[in-house]
């Protein structure tokens, strides 16, 4: 690998990321928790990434705050405790329920796309609960 010499969005997308990713992969097996890399900002010669934290559940599934959120607020929400990491089709896509975001008023509801692509979607809690029901069945909120 060359070395860096200029710091700009294209080098920290496609150079430092993927590096620090690699690392912070190795460190999390250590560990035993999720560190990812997150937002990264950038000047003329400094860069920065902010390090995310997260222990790792009984299941294998970090615990980041979206997640907590739906084992405290599932309820109020309309899903069931057992509608955490459910598997949707919502609007074409194929979605797994990952979380709440509760300081988002009109798409609360956290999804994970299962295409492969890592991408994130959020949507309403009346979409998710219609999917879930839809999929699953009308369950009693437990």
């Amino acid at each position: 690998m060359s070395k860096v010499t200029t710091i700009n969005k294209n080098t920290m997308q496609k150079v430092i990321r993927p590096a620090l990713d690699a690392k912070l992969a190795e460190l999390s097996e250590e560990l035993g928790i999720q560190v990812t890399s997150g937002n990264g900002r950038f000047g003329d010669t400094t860069g920065s990434f902010k390090i995310e934290l997260a222990t790792v559940s009984e299941d294998g599934h970090a615990m980041t705050p979206e997640r907590e959120a739906f084992l405290q607020l599932h309820d109020v929400y309309g899903l069931p405790k057992a509608a955490l990491d459910a598997e949707l089709n919502m609007g074409g896509h194929r979605v797994r329920i990952a979380g709440i975001r509760t300081r988002a008023p009109k798409k609360p509801i956290l999804l994970d796309c299962l295409d492969g692509s890592g991408r994130q979607m959020v949507s309403s809690e009346q979409s998710v609960v219609m999917a879930y029901n839809r999929e699953y069945g009308q369950k009693k909120v437990s």
